[in-house]
């Protein structure tokens, strides 16, 4: 369902809504994934799994949860996070009318790597944030190449790497959460709603994110 100040409207395209925001009256075309890339089933678990991280009283069961799903291949789950965090970089555009890259870009973590580690520390928190602008900027265009970085870089063999990522990008979208609270607007639930009122459309020219209008 759609949060207070945002609109689900029905378009005759298979497999996408459109998402409108009341205030702004702007309005973005999102649509499932290609089945075959990111089954629809799998982005709604992770979206649930989410919500529950954003509350307190269940943020460490929620991460335990997501964490196992990383065994074997860690990809589905991390980019479904990636995804999750584009589609509420195109939620703040409806609102604020910055570009979803642009919202992208200023992703940060600001001030909880301050310590006796800095600057090493800083260094690592910056180059897991951009790893993950690269995951959500490759959901948001659909870019192969983007894509691909994404995924070399989740496929490191470093012991522990891909738990790593998971948690810098929940603490992203903490971060992104906030930024959309302070513009009035909660995230609504983009793979579910999808996930209900949509079917799987294997062919479809474009990627999940697009402008109206």
């Amino acid at each position: 369902m759609a949060a207070a100040g945002l609109a689900w409207q029905t378009l005759p395209e298979p497999g996408v809504l459109a998402l409108v925001d009341t205030v702004s009256r702007r309005a973005a075309a999102l649509a499932r994934p290609n089945p075959a890339d990111l089954p629809i089933t799998e982005l709604v678990t992770v979206e649930q799994q989410v919500a529950r991280w954003l509350d307190p009283t269940t943020r460490s069961d929620a991460e335990t949860v997501l964490a196992s799903r990383l065994a074997g291949d860690p990809m589905p789950t991390l980019r479904s996070v990636c995804w999750l965090i584009a589609s509420w970089a195109v939620v703040l555009h409806l609102r604020t009318g910055a570009a979803p890259s642009e919202v992208l870009d200023r992703l940060t973590l600001c001030g909880i790597w301050r310590g006796p580690q800095a600057p090493e520390t800083e260094r690592v928190w910056e180059l897991l944030t951009a790893q993950v602008r690269t995951g959500a900027l490759a959901a948001l265009t659909d870019d192969v190449g983007t894509a691909t970085a994404f995924r070399a870089a989740a496929y490191t063999r470093v012991a522990g790497y891909a738990e790593c990522l998971l948690h810098h990008s929940l603490m992203l979208i903490s971060s992104l959460w906030l930024t959309l609270g302070a513009h009035g607007l909660e995230p609504p639930d983009v793979a579910a709603t999808l996930a209900v009122y949509t079917h799987d459309a294997f062919e479809r020219p474009q990627g999940s994110f697009r402008p109206l209008g």
